[in-house]
This record gives C-alpha cells, structure tokens and sequence, in this order.
C-alpha cells in the first residue's frame, strides 16, 4: 500500500509503536498517539523534555517557524526550550548567500526564543528541490510542573486558546495565492492570511505560560496536522477519556473561512499550530480565560473532557486537509510543513 503525503495512518502508528522495544527505566514519556514530547528522568531537580519536527517551507520566516513548531510541543508538556539542534539538508547548487540568510534567520529565532543553537549537520543533498530543516529542541521542567497529555481528567473543562488553523490557512495564502483569486477571494484578504506564520502566530508558548501560571492544567496539546479535530481525537485517546465538544463554539476566523470554503475545504481539519488545547479544573476555567484574554489571546471553552460513553461524535479526518488540496491541486506536495504528535 503506498501512502499519501501527511501523518501515517493512526492504526499503522499504533501498530509500529508498539513494535519498539520497551524503553530505558529513565524515560518517563516516550513516543505515543497525543503525547507531543519524550521526557527523560536524569536523576535531577528537572526533567528533560525532547522534540524534534521538521519544516519543509524554507522561506525568510523558516527559522521562527522552526522554532515555533518545536518550542510549541515542549510547552505542552509544561518546560521551557533550552536547546536546538539543527539538521540542515540543502538543495545542490543552493547559493551561499542563501545559506547565510537561512542560519541568520536561526540564530534571530533562537535569540527571540532565549534558545542557545548547539550543534546539528548541514549537507548538500542530492534531489531536493527546496532547503528541509529537521529542528531537535530540548527543554526542561520542574518534576512537580510535567504535563502529560494522559493526564485530561472526566470533568475537566476544555479550553481552546490562540486561533484555529493558522497555520494551514497561511500556506495557502502564501502558496496558492493565483488560485484563491480565480475564485474569488479578495486581495486583501490573502494579504492578511499570508503574514498570520507572524500574526496572530504559530507559537503557543506564551498561552501555555499564562494557563500554567493560572494552576489547575492537567493537559495541553497542541494542535498541528489533521486541524483541530484530530487533536481533539489525539486527547482524548491519550487519556483514555471521551471529548464533548460544541463544534459550533469553535471560533474560525472569517480570513480563514473565506480561503476555506473558495477551495472547498473545513477548517476543522486543516493544519492548525497556533491553537492549543487544556484540560483544566473546571472551577479554574473562567480566571484561565479571563488572564489569556488580558494578554491579548482569544480563548474560549469548547467543551469538556467526559467518560468514553458519552463522547460526542466527532468527524475524522485520514489526512490533512491541506495534503489533500495539494494532491487535487497539482498531484505533489509543496511547502507542506508535516509535524505533530508523535
């Protein structure tokens, strides 16, 4: 069976992680559907916490959005980043010029994010058409501060915080901006959409500070590939617990539900960092909403974590809704950002 672009198929990551051998007694968290970090016990005050997840759209912003989308995983866990390494694979021929801009992008990230770049691989490789990035961040965390996504309890309240498929919808803009005028979005709506990798944003490292700070978080995700919905659905299997949701109090923005519904797409499954999602003590979910707000991140509650029995039905989305434009579009995969949950 060949498989299309985006995330393996849940059953076949199931199956494969299950396959590996159990891990050292020092892992703590290791690769699972909804967990978006390894954490590893060094016998230390803190524990640390590793991700790693590559960028494919190398444009002026590939450094910011490389850090973004690492950074955004250890903040749900609960840490803060520390470390990047890089693995840099480049397009033969590429100008070196080009290379100075990529590493000077990197190193303005990390000085935004307070992230030291300690090491990686740079290489000239052969087939490529366009410079890949492979970020590893590592972080650390307070033993008594580690968040798991597991740990959503029945009876939590569910927050979403930051918009929904920002990230998705900023591709397009970028990408695809000829095809959204032959149906015809407005220019000024594009141009909006396209600069949204800065504003609103990707990264959800100021959210997960401000609910951290508030108490009462048992979880947060991320949501990434698949939209919203998929990391509804990733939540809910990492903690053996069903999700009801009100979809109808997810709130779109109106940029992305015109780039939507021109190339025939639901926003609920389209590639989505930017929006995180936390399971919080219900009794704590108005202070948390009132503080996000405060800071200037739209959030809502969406609904609440509930036994499996009574889960509410959610659509499922096999692939990203992104990946499937693509594949309509011009039959390959361009500037597609695969990412996520393990």
């Amino acid at each position: 069976m060949r498989l299309p672009a985006g995330k393996l198929p849940p059953g076949l990551l199931r199956r494969l992680l299950a396959s590996l051998p159990a891990p050292d007694p020092s892992v703590v968290v290791w690769g699972q559907v909804g967990e978006d970090a390894a954490v590893i016990d060094l016998g230390l005050p803190e524990l640390l916490v590793a991700k790693t997840d590559p960028i494919t759209l190398a444009g002026e912003e590939s450094g910011a959005y490389l850090l973004a989308v690492n950074a955004n995983d250890l903040a749900t866990a609960g840490a803060e980043p520390r470390w990047l390494l890089v693995t840099a694979l480049l397009p033969e021929g590429i100008e070196e010029q080009r290379v100075a801009e990529l590493f000077d992008g990197l190193a303005g990230a990390c000085r935004e994010y307070g992230v030291s770049l300690v090491g990686g691989h740079t290489e000239m490789t052969a087939g490529l058409d366009r410079p890949i990035l492979v970020g590893c961040l590592l972080g650390t965390v307070l033993r008594e501060g580690m968040i798991r996504t597991a740990d959503a309890r029945v009876g939590d309240a569910l927050l979403l915080a930051g918009g929904i498929a920002i990230e998705g919808t900023a591709i397009l803009a970028r990408e695809h901006a000829g095809a959204l005028r032959e149906r015809g979005v407005e220019e000024a709506v594009i141009a909006r959409a396209a600069g949204w990798l800065r504003r609103p944003g990707i990264g959800v490292l100021p959210a997960a500070r401000i609910l951290r700070a508030g108490g009462g978080v048992h979880a947060m995700h991320d949501a990434t590939e698949g939209g919203i919905v998929t990391a509804l659905h990733e939540m809910g299997e990492a903690a053996s617990a069903g999700i009801d949701v009100e979809l109808e109090a997810i709130p779109i923005l109106p940029e992305c539900r015109a780039i939507c519904a021109a190339l025939e797409l639901d926003p609920l499954g389209l590639l989505a960092s930017g929006a995180l999602l936390a399971a919080v003590d219900a009794g704590t979910a108005e202070e948390h909403l009132r503080r996000l707000g405060e800071a200037g991140i739209p959030a809502v509650r969406i609904g609440e974590i509930v036994e499996i029995s009574r889960q509410r039905a959610l659509p499922v989305f096999g692939r990203d809704e992104l990946a499937r434009y693509l594949e309509r579009a011009n039959g390959g995969v361009r500037a597609y950002r695969p990412g996520g949950s393990t």
